[in-house]
């Protein structure tokens, strides 16, 4: 298997269909399905199992991934130590963040990095958690959470404050929330437990016991939205929650402090329009009061 056919073979393994794949590889549907039956036959097996809905992984295919996911991951190094050094202020760069930190900071980072620098340009992949996206689709990573891996440059960008916020339609309904009460009687407005679990013991300062969550989300905008829609109270970052007028902080004593990690390939610290991008990303992130 060649690295050509190896990609194919990866995105219908990651997708799980072909119009999906078809996107990620910026191809037909026709070209993956073809692709793929071309594959199959030069190894003599069944890679997929096939079903109206989806394609599944054969028990080849099983054992094959994790080869192929080595050999990926060659073939990205390869790429990133050839771009390594380089001095030249062009071409591409892939970002991943989450939603929130894409809206508030990254995209006004990349608008000053497009009037410096016209000829780059940038991939945003978004997620609630940076640990949801794989290092070997992004460049850099931003994320809430510092990494472990030892193999990546890792640097602070900031310290984000986040706390707890409802709107006036909610306080006429459920009444103002009681420090020390754990929130009983009150509408939450919550990450899933899975992926961020802390907050499903500490929310914004209140230990919670039995919490009443009426929605959960992995997208901190769609968790503002339902807090401005007086759906219930929400655990929002300040940055984002205070640029909505409906909403008002609970407890505003009560801060809940994330750090905010920029995450690196170590191979591509010495490119020059890696450090471009770099350098506004801490301008924008800077603006944070410490």
């Amino acid at each position: 298997m060649n690295w050509d056919d190896a990609r194919f073979f990866l995105a219908l393994a990651r997708c799980g269909t072909l119009r999906k794949a078809a996107g990620q590889l910026l191809v037909d549907q026709a070209t993956v399905g073809r692709r793929i039956t071309v594959l199959e036959e030069s190894l003599g097996s069944k890679l997929f199992i096939r079903t109206p809905k989806r394609f599944s992984l054969s028990p080849l295919a099983n054992e094959l991934l994790p080869d192929v996911i080595k050999m990926e991951d060659a073939m990205l190094a390869i790429r990133r130590k050839a771009s390594n050094g380089d001095d030249s202020m062009s071409g591409h760069v892939s970002i991943a963040t989450t939603d929130s930190m894409a809206e508030v900071f990254v995209i006004p980072a990349l608008k000053k990095l497009r009037e410096q620098y016209p000829e780059i340009t940038v991939t945003l992949l978004t997620s609630v958690t940076i640990s949801d996206i794989s290092y070997r689709s992004a460049d850099m990573a931003i994320r809430g959470a510092r990494p472990e891996e030892k193999t990546l440059v890792i640097k602070r960008l900031s310290t984000i404050e986040m706390g707890l916020y409802t709107t006036e339609e909610y306080i006429q309904k459920k009444g103002m929330p009681m420090k020390g009460t754990q929130l009983q009687g009150h509408d939450l407005l919550m990450f899933p437990k899975d992926l961020v679990p802390r907050h499903w013991d500490n929310f914004g300062g209140e230990n919670l016991v039995n919490p009443h969550v009426v929605l959960q989300s992995n997208s901190q905008m769609l968790l503002r939205s339902a807090t401005s829609h007086g759906l219930g109270i929400g655990l929002l970052s300040s940055f984002l929650a205070e640029q909505d007028p409906k909403l008002i902080r609970v407890f505003p004593e009560s801060k809940d402090w994330v750090d905010i990690w920029l995450v690196l390939h170590p191979d591509l610290k010495r490119s020059a329009r890696i450090r471009a991008v770099i350098k506004t990303l801490e301008f924008e992130f800077s603006k944070l009061p410490v």
